[in-house]
């Protein structure tokens, strides 16, 4: 059995924003309860709502002590969109700048664990109750600039911004259908 280990944001937990609150979609529906029903993977889904990207080295300390305890085999960091969202001016380069430091202090602090890392860019946003026209810009370049710091530390990369995911009203959240998409996905890139 191969062990998952998923950090992020709201996306990685499931959040469905029709319920509000910590409310969240079936296991069934999320991406990474529909992996973790696969008899092939046990997923940890370590996913907040409202993560921003780790700044504190205590903080990192603290992910990495997680990577040991659980010893995963594939640990998926999709983090950023909360950062894009709270920052003025939005900038996907300065969240950029913030996962790239975050990165060099987890690889640092885990070595070990560099080669079963998976940077996942997030979904890009759409027009939405909780976004602007700035921000959906600015989050259409996840890919383009998570895939570059990925490649300096030698770490997998996927690119969630291509994959055409339909989202919430807020345009930010994963719908149903695009945590099955999700799902679907990653399990085409052969985890």
């Amino acid at each position: 059995m191969k062990k998952i280990f998923a950090f992020g944001d709201s996306n990685t937990y499931g959040f469905d924003p029709r319920m509000g609150g910590t409310g969240r979609y079936p296991r069934d529906i999320r991406w990474t309860g529909v992996i973790d029903q696969m008899p092939e993977y046990e997923v940890n889904n370590q996913g907040y709502n409202g993560l921003s990207i780790p700044g504190s080295d205590s903080a990192v300390a603290s992910i990495g002590r997680s990577f040991k305890e659980w010893g995963p085999d594939l640990i998926f960091i999709m983090i950023g969109s909360n950062d894009l969202l709270n920052m003025s001016p939005a900038s996907c380069e300065d969240v950029g700048i913030r996962l790239r430091q975050f990165l060099f202090v987890l690889c640092d602090c885990v070595p070990e664990y560099v080669q079963n890392m998976v940077i996942v860019a997030p979904p890009k946003m759409s027009l939405g109750a909780w976004t602007d026209p700035d921000i959906v810009r600015e989050s259409q370049k996840f890919g383009t600039v998570y895939g570059p710091i990925a490649s300096e530390k030698g770490l997998k990369f996927l690119n969630a911004c291509e994959w055409e995911l339909p989202l919430c009203y807020d345009g930010v959240h994963l719908t149903e259908e695009a945590h099955l998409r999700f799902a679907e996905k990653i399990i085409a890139e052969g985890i």
